[in-house]
């Protein structure tokens, strides 16, 4: 008798175990901030993205943020009022249309790899491109992101409801686009620029020169893809896709001027806002009756 009430209560203990561990899980996944907004965490392209991370923390030292991956226990342990998290996400399905953000009311960034590894692969085809390297692009996306941070401003993601909505209107998302452009074009400039070479500068000139590489890039189908678009200013190549941010093509001519300051940076970006303006007033290229 006393063995099957021993072996009654391990079964009791078992099965309250078994609910607690249930519930712990619950509460965690409630906390999650990556479960909380529908995502999932993915393990993909950790290493590269760790690396990024690194290397963005070069330049925002002197901004007391420093970036840290959210897998790693190392950093959990001794991180600080000021970090930020860095999550690898996935969504459930293919809507998803933007690399990285910060998502609202929480002092994190959310990294795609899925999609960023796909962007980089579809801007990277073509006659006369140049492949794209992530690791450096997304060090100019996270050190983006932490402008938005630093701004109080939340990213805002692209919804595809709102997408080929093509317009060249102001809007107050845009322009906290453009501040966090901004905020990575400074940071950059001035680690690029450094009397003293080091690792800070180095890496700041590898970054500036995958910009470079996404602007000829977009230069590339621009002019080959997308024969005759400049002459008549083409929505869909110069306009912006929706409210919530300016077009990519214009922000990076944008960034790499802010970044340069050089009458060639600065041409680029003036040609491309002359073709916004013809395709906003459209005229005929040739007057037939003359």
């Amino acid at each position: 008798m006393s063995h099957y009430l021993s072996s009654l209560g391990l079964v009791s203990l078992l099965i309250c175990l078994q609910i607690t561990v249930s519930e712990a899980k619950l509460n965690k996944d409630i906390k999650d901030v990556v479960i909380t907004r529908g995502l999932r965490h993915t393990n993909q392209d950790q290493q590269i993205v760790a690396k990024a991370i690194e290397r963005a923390n070069l330049f925002l030292e002197e901004r007391k943020i420093r970036l840290s991956p959210s897998w790693s226990n190392v950093i959990k342990n001794n991180s600080a009022d000021d970090d930020v998290s860095v999550y690898l996400v996935e969504k459930r399905g293919d809507d998803t249309t933007t690399p990285a953000w910060v998502p609202k009311d929480c002092h994190c960034v959310f990294v795609n790899p899925k999609f960023l590894a796909s962007w980089a692969a579809n801007n990277s085809k073509g006659i006369g491109r140049m492949s794209i390297d992530r690791e450096y692009f997304l060090t100019y996306i996270l050190l983006h992101e932490v402008g938005h941070i630093s701004k109080h401003t939340s990213a805002k993601v692209f919804d595809e409801s709102t997408m080929n909505l093509l317009n060249i209107d102001k809007t107050k998302e845009k322009a906290n686009e453009e501040d966090a452009d901004k905020f990575a074009a400074e940071l950059l400039r001035k680690y690029s620029r450094q009397s003293h070479v080091n690792s800070a500068s180095l890496e700041a000139n590898w970054v500036i020169s995958e910009l470079s590489k996404l602007s000829w890039n977009m230069q590339a189908f621009r002019t080959l893809d997308e024969f005759g678009a400049f002459a008549l200013g083409k929505p869909s190549v110069y306009f912006d896709n929706g409210y919530s941010h300016p077009n990519l093509a214009w922000r990076i001519l944008k960034v790499n001027y802010l970044i340069q300051q050089t009458e060639a940076t600065q041409a680029l970006l003036n040609s491309f806002e002359e073709a916004r303006q013809r395709g906003a007033n459209p005229e005929p290229l040739y007057n037939y009756r003359e």
